[in-house]
């Protein structure tokens, strides 16, 4: 997956943490232990061994290594150098990477000689970053001054490049949130080539307490200096009257019915009060319960009146203030949030603003009524994943809490354990068995839903043998083994010559087998989801479980989940709406597509304090709403989506949303993410833009198949 990819709480959560194991696998030098990083410049590939990069690896600045590392297409040479770094005096490092070795020098002292050839890597130059798997934060803060790299061919400069570093300048205090501000460019070097990287940099001390308190009472960072920075209880009232008047020229379009059909389209299927597909023309789309088509546009987590919350414990120095526990702010406050047991209090001061705002008595429904006039206003058709209100639109997410699960999964070969399965799902679903409002459900979302190959190794060892490992070996046993149990015991590594002698093993089968028993066993299991759900509600679309494509086990997730189910959901984060990758996968399957979940949050060139999300980052307001009108120009007219959602409403706390508490700085995702922020203030050049892609949706798509609307 783009690892943005935006998720529930707890998805996003296993996301990032498996992301980070598995990028600092891939790219951690060997013998290199340290999460506390910083990129000078880079251009790499590593598991092809090949190419170079500069950086900083460690936490404590007087051991801190500086490495020159190259590849060769063989192998890495990872050099390094402890020159014993000090605080708030400027370094300056000249690296030279050349056919035959490299070497770095720092104030003109030869540090580094690494002798060698060196394989050039495709991709982007990278420069001035701290990579987002870098999670150890040191007691340094690293501030470039000066950067060029240039490219010579026979002693001859093809190509010079000269970075423009004001961003790195700003306060140190934001610099804090997010390190660095990365750059990138094309590099075209060649074999036998030779880069030379110059740089100026000194390093400031990251002392928290020293810049304490970095959030004031409306959530904004004390440092942030910016037009329509809230200071006052005043400015948050006075925006009411204000949004009100952008408002009234931003009437709902009726163009489209309740739930988000065109009526304009110029035909109609026949209603039956809730959401279904059809493909007409050689174009999927969703029927409304009206009757009418619909490309759905929607926006995750509304209105988040009191989600997400920041993690207080530990940390409380961080906040010039918190509001106390009594009402009315202890609508504010939570514990928990992600249902690890982790003892740490929670704030939304976005909960404090609203009620500021709207007054102590009526802040949460009147908070609510405007997230609805607002979307309305923006030309949304509703809500999307993580909670909505039950008066619009929106995709559900069912998960199970008290059935038990095996190795990531309930066993659902144990007749037991399925029915309490049924039950769960039964719960969630029967009271809106028939609500209109329900475009389909869903069960988990993303990494959290894959059967995994880790999950089919656990259950086999497990003793004694549930009925999910019972399964699996007589699957293996009567499919792939031809019902001999010397041969599977024998490639196995086990001793047994009967079934149930087989059962009692701990087997060590092949990664095949293993791969061949989880799609099998991925394959009954979603099956089982499927036809359950169905036999609950045989009235909503099912839309599988936001599959994310590139983070699974392998390609056969997608194919998995895309034969049990309606209406194939994945969530994406990207600058182009579809690779190559998501239009092959789209053309491999017979149902139609629909992403739950793209973004493109602002990072707003650090000044504000939000992190920089990698894969689908933009600087401003206005950049993210080209970027939306690009993306549901080009969503539209595909022929296999029927939808995309945005995620989310409004932006995360500068702090983090957690899991995670402690002394740090920021625990878990802070993007601006939002249509608003956390103070409530729309952002008028993101939603303008779109609410123009939003209602040209449906005759872009209708253009597209060859039949404009009436």
């Amino acid at each position: 997956m783009s690892m943005g990819c935006a998720l529930s709480p707890a998805g996003r959560a296993v996301q990032l943490a498996v992301a980070a194991a598995m990028v600092a696998l891939l790219v951690a030098p060997a013998g290199a232990q340290s999460l506390c990083r910083f990129y000078v410049a880079s251009q790499y590939d590593w598991g092809a061994n090949q190419g170079f990069y500069v950086d900083l690896e460690g936490p404590e600045l007087a051991s801190l290594p500086i490495f020159l590392s190259t590849g060769d297409g063989s192998g890495w040479r990872c050099p390094s150098a402890v020159p014993g770094f000090e605080f708030d005096r400027d370094y300056v490092v000249h690296a030279v990477i050349s056919p035959t070795g490299s070497q770095l020098f720092l104030d003109g002292a030869l540090v580094i000689d690494s002798p060698g050839a060196w394989q050039p890597a495709p991709g982007p130059l990278e420069v001035n970053y701290r990579p987002s798997w870098a999670t150890e934060n040191g007691d340094w803060l690293l501030l470039l001054r000066r950067l060029s790299v240039t490219l010579s061919r026979g002693g001859v400069e093809l190509e010079r490049h000269d970075f423009d570093l004001a961003d790195a300048q700003r306060h140190v205090a934001l610099q804090l949130f997010e390190p660095g501000a990365p750059e990138q460019t094309v590099l075209g070097s060649r074999p036998g080539d030779t880069v030379t990287v110059d740089a100026t940099f000194r390093f400031a001390r990251s002392d928290l307490r020293a810049w304490a308190p970095f959030i004031d009472r409306y959530g904004q960072c004390v440092y942030a200096d910016f037009p329509g920075k809230v200071t006052s209880d005043a400015d948050l009232v006075a925006d009411i009257a204000a949004e009100d008047a952008r408002l009234a020229a931003m009437p709902p379009s009726p163009d489209f019915d309740q739930y988000g059909g065109y009526v304009r389209a110029g035909w109609r299927e026949e209603p039956t009060g809730f959401f279904r597909v059809v493909q007409r023309d050689g174009y999927w789309w969703l029927i409304s319960p009206e009757g009418h088509p619909c490309f759905y546009v929607g926006v995750c987590l509304v209105p988040a009146t009191r989600w997400p919350r920041t993690p207080t414990t530990g940390r409380e120095y961080l906040f010039e203030w918190l509001p106390p526990h009594e009402a009315p702010w202890l609508a504010a406050w939570g514990a928990d949030p992600w249902g690890q047991g982790e003892p740490a209090d929670y704030v939304a001061l976005y909960t404090c603003n609203l009620i500021r705002k709207y007054g102590a008595d009526t802040w949460e429904q009147q908070a609510t009524d405007r997230a609805l006039r607002r979307l309305s206003a923006f030309g949304f058709s509703g809500g999307g994943k993580w909670g909505a209100p039950d008066s619009i639109v929106s995709t559900p997410v069912l998960y199970v809490s008290s059935t038990p699960s095996l190795a990531g999964h309930p066993d659902i070969f144990d007749p037991a354990v399925a029915a309490r399965f049924r039950q769960e799902l039964e719960s969630q679903i029967l009271p809106r068995r028939n609500d209109p409002h329900v475009l389909g459900w869903s069960f988990q979302s993303e990494y959290d839903a894959l059967i995994r190959r880790s999950e089919i190794r656990g259950i086999l060892a497990m003793s004694p043998p549930p009925a999910s490992k019972r399964a699996l070996l007589d699957h293996a046993l009567d499919t792939m083994y031809s019902g001999s149990v010397p041969r599977l015991a024998a490639a196995w590594g086990v001793t047994a010559s009967t079934r149930e002698e087989l059962y009692a093993t701990t087997p060590s089968p092949s990664d095949e087998d293993v791969e061949a028993l989880r799609r099998w066993y991925a394959d009954r299991f979603y099956d089982f989801v499927y036809t359950t759900i169905k036999s609950i509600d045989p009235n909503h679309l099912y839309l599988a479980a936001w599959c994310t494509p590139g983070w699974w086990e392998d390609e056969a997730d997608w194919h998995l989940q895309a034969r049990h189910c309606d209406v194939m959901s994945y969530d994406r984060y990207f600058m182009d709406y579809a690779n190559e990758l998501l239009q092959r996968l789209q053309s491999e399957i017979e149902v139609p597509t629909l992403c739950g979940e793209f973004s493109f949050p602002q990072f707003y060139n650090g000044e504000r304090g939000f992190g920089r999300y990698w894969s689908s980052r933009v600087e401003t307001e206005a950049e993210a709403g080209d970027c939306y009108y690009a993306a549901i120009q080009a969503a539209s007219q595909d022929p296999h989506c029927v939808g995309m959602i945005w995620f989310h409403y409004r932006d995360q706390p500068l702090t983090g949303r957690g899991p995670g508490h402690g002394p740090g700085l920021v625990y878990g995702e802070h993007y601006a993410f939002g249509l608003v922020s956390e103070t409530d203030r729309v952002k008028w050049p993101l939603v303008e833009r779109m609410r123009e892609a939003n209602l040209k949706a449906a005759p872009w798509r209708l253009e597209a198949s060859g039949r404009p609307s009436s």
